[in-house]
This record gives C-alpha cells, sequence and structure tokens, in this order.
C-alpha cells in the first residue's frame, strides 16, 4: 500500500490483499507504518520494506514481436500516471497485446504483466482482454493475484474475462476459470476495504489469529507474551480476592451464628431409666357435654317472624331471613282453642282483620317435631256482632254488618 502521487489517497495493490487474506496483523502494521511511519516499533532485523513486483517483460515483447504481433510495451520506468493512461489507450485501439500494463480502478491499482486480446463483446467492441501471469515462479496466490486483475477488468471493460492464464518459459499454458477463483478473492477484497476503512490506530488485531506476521514478527511475539503474561496475572489476582472474600465470609457466618446445643443420643436408642414420662393430660370438658350429640346447624337456627310492611296496606308481608317461631302458648286441655271462657279473655291473641293485609296461615309441615309457623295462626271464632261498620252519612246505617 501506498499513497498515490497525484491525490495523496491511499492506494492498495494486490499484494496488499493477499498480505491481509494471510496476516491481517501484518496488514494492520503496514497501513499503521504508513499512517504514522514514527510510531516506535522496529521491524524486523534485515527484512526488506514490502515493494510493488514488477518485473520486466522486454523478452516477452521481442518474442511476440518476432512473430508479426501487434504489442503495446508499457516503459515501466514511467510514471503511474503515465502507465495508466498509456495501458487504457492500448485496450481502446484494440492491440493484441499489452506488456507492462498498470490497471487502476478507485483506490486499487495493480501492474499487468501481460493483457491479451481476445474474442468476445465489451464495452470497447467486439473483443475483451484476458489478464496472463508471466513470473518466473508460480505461488499459492498466483491465481489470487490474476483475479485482482479481473476484477479491475471488469470493471473498465464491462465484461468478466472468462479465463486467466499462467504462462512459464519452457511450459505450456495453464488456462484458469475465472468463475472458479474470482469470488473467493471479492470476499477477502470486500473484508479488506472494510477493514481499511474502518481503521483505527489503537485497534490492533490479534496476532494470534495471523498464519504469519510479515516483517512484524518480533512485535508479534511480545504482543502475545505480554498479553499472557497479563492474563496470568489477572488470574492470579481474581484468584486471590475470591479467596480472600470467601474467607471473610466464612468469619462473618461463624461471628452471626449462635451455638446450638447437639441432641443427647444414647447408644441402645432408648432414654435412661431416670427420665419419666409426662403425666397424662385430662381433658377439662365434662362427660355429659362431651357425649352429648352436636345439633344440626340447620335445626338449630331459628325462624325469625313475618315482617309485615304497616306502612301500605293491602300488600302481602315479606320474609325477611328465617322465621323465629312465637312462644308456644299454654291451654287448658278442656277448653277448646276457639271457646270462651266466662269471667277470662282468650288465652290466644287475637289477628289482625284480613283487611289489615294479613296473611294466611301456613301449611307447611314442623321440622323434626319442632312447632314453626311462619305467620300467627287464628284461634279465636268468627263472630259477626264484633264486626261494626262506620256510621254513613245523613246518619243511615248499613244493613249488611258484614260491609
Amino acid at each position: 500500500m501506498y499513497r498515490y502521487c497525484v491525490d495523496n489517497a491511499v492506494t492498495y495493490s494486490p499484494e496488499d490483499i493477499v498480505l491481509f487474506r494471510e496476516s491481517p496483523f501484518a496488514s494492520w502494521m503496514e497501513r499503521l507504518t504508513l499512517e504514522n511511519p514514527d510510531h516506535g516499533i522496529a521491524p524486523d532485523a534485515d527484512s526488506p520494506a514490502p515493494a510493488k513486483p514488477l518485473d520486466c517483460q522486454e523478452e516477452l515483447a521481442q518474442l511476440l514481436l518476432s512473430e508479426h504481433k501487434h504489442v503495446e510495451l508499457i516503459n515501466p520506468q514511467d510514471g503511474e500516471p503515465q502507465r495508466r493512461t498509456a495501458t487504457l489507450g492500448a485496450m481502446r485501439s484494440g492491440v493484441d497485446f499489452i506488456v507492462n500494463g498498470q490497471l487502476a480502478v478507485g483506490p486499487l491499482s495493480g501492474s499487468a504483466n501481460l493483457l491479451m486480446r481476445t474474442s468476445g463483446y465489451s464495452e470497447m467492441g467486439n473483443y475483451l482482454y484476458i489478464p496472463c501471469d508471466t513470473q518466473a515462479k508460480t505461488t499459492l496466490s498466483s491465481a489470487f493475484r490474476l483475479c485482482f486483475l479481473a476484477d479491475l477488468l471488469h470493471s473498465l471493460q464491462g465484461q468478466l474475462p472468462p479465463q486467466m492464464l499462467v504462462i512459464r518459459s519452457g511450459s505450456d499454458l495453464v488456462p484458469l476459470r475465472t468463475e472458479d477463483h474470482i469470488y473467493h478473492y471479492r470476499a477477502v477484497k470486500q473484508r479488506f476495504m472494510r477493514e481499511m476503512a474502518g481503521f483505527r490506530k489503537h485497534r490492533m488485531p490479534d496476532p494470534s489469529e495471523s498464519v504469519h506476521f510479515g516483517r512484524w514478527s518480533q512485535c508479534a511475539n511480545d504482543v502475545m507474551r505480554k498479553r499472557v503474561l497479563r492474563e496470568a496475572e489477572e488470574e492470579q489476582v481474581a484468584e486471590e480476592i475470591l479467596a480472600a472474600g470467601e474467607e471473610t465470609a466464612e468469619q462473618d457466618l461463624a461471628s452471626l451464628v449462635m451455638p446450638m446445643p447437639g441432641p443427647r443420643l444414647w447408644p441402645t436408642g432408648a432414654p435412661p431409666a431416670t427420665l419419666k414420662a409426662p403425666p397424662p393430660v385430662e381433658n377439662p370438658v365434662p362427660e355429659a357435654f362431651a357425649r352429648a350429640p352436636l345439633a344440626s346447624p340447620v335445626s338449630a337456627v331459628p325462624r325469625s317472624p313475618t315482617v309485615v310492611d304497616r306502612g301500605e296496606r293491602g300488600v302481602a308481608p315479606q320474609s325477611v331471613g328465617r322465621a323465629v317461631p312465637p312462644p308456644v302458648l299454654q291451654t287448658s286441655p278442656e277448653v277448646a282453642p276457639g271457646d270462651m271462657v266466662p269471667g277470662d279473655r282468650p288465652v290466644t291473641r287475637e289477628a289482625p282483620s284480613a283487611s289489615l293485609g294479613t296473611a294466611a296461615p301456613s301449611e307447611r309441615a314442623p321440622n323434626d317435631g319442632e312447632e314453626s309457623w311462619d305467620t300467627i295462626r287464628i284461634t279465636r271464632p268468627f263472630s259477626s256482632s264484633l264486626i261494626t261498620s262506620p256510621p254513613l252519612p245523613g246518619g243511615e246505617q248499613d244493613d249488611d254488618p258484614a260491609g
């Protein structure tokens, strides 16, 4: 990664994404060094700084020219802006081969050893370009670097190259199907761009999550050693605090709990003979009450008498609660209930007149041999001489005493 000379923007090469895929820690350290070269962390001794691999392919260009091919050779000594412009112009002109080209889209820029024209359709016409790797040796990242160039060509010509070529001197061409590799690259590129956009100087990645550490192995080892020692110290302090807390809790609990006498146990399982059983408790309830049967709770409750609303005449009496029977009237056995005894008053009370709204006698049977009335029964015989009618107007009397 470096800063572009035109706008000083951070620019990423294929090697930066390859490094991020293998070691996020080393990638973060390179970005930190770019942002703050004086951060004070020294790289490993005798470790070269990462550089853009650009092998001049003049021999390849001369070989293609000898075969009478239309070749565009980009001067690698020119600045990057000139190489970008020359490469894009050669693509638009439709030359057969472009050697030492430079492709760039946004913050991504990479050098292309060889771009070869092939049949197809793109925004430039009825042709398109595919990337070729002509390095001296093949590595595990060769296909990943080719995907970097294929993704840039997709943006520049509007068509993804169908395949990528690996060319080695004295060997056959090795075609790589782009669909088999491009999606892995794009997933890693998306993560890389997200991490670079959210880069913070105080958020160092965990070195243990990286395969290697680039030129920052000594720094990574120091970070992991300090982390392990700090975690061990924190764990020891936590154990001491926990042990002290448990001891304090036991002391507090011992100070709060009162000692309780333990149970007396005998080897034989029985109390000694000196212990006497407590005397039996006498029943304070008399035997007569204890043997008396309990009365039924329903039959024991008396009924309330019938209440007659005296404010409204001619209205039937309303029963409130349960009827309470009147006291039993004692009469002599030789006198009938309705007879009159000379010189004495009747033994029963007079009932109010029917015109006052008295209720008819109840026909309900006594409850369990007990006497109960809902109303007072009339025992005095009826006599028409006892009823007098009020005087009529004009001094006339009513012929019918019964009214």
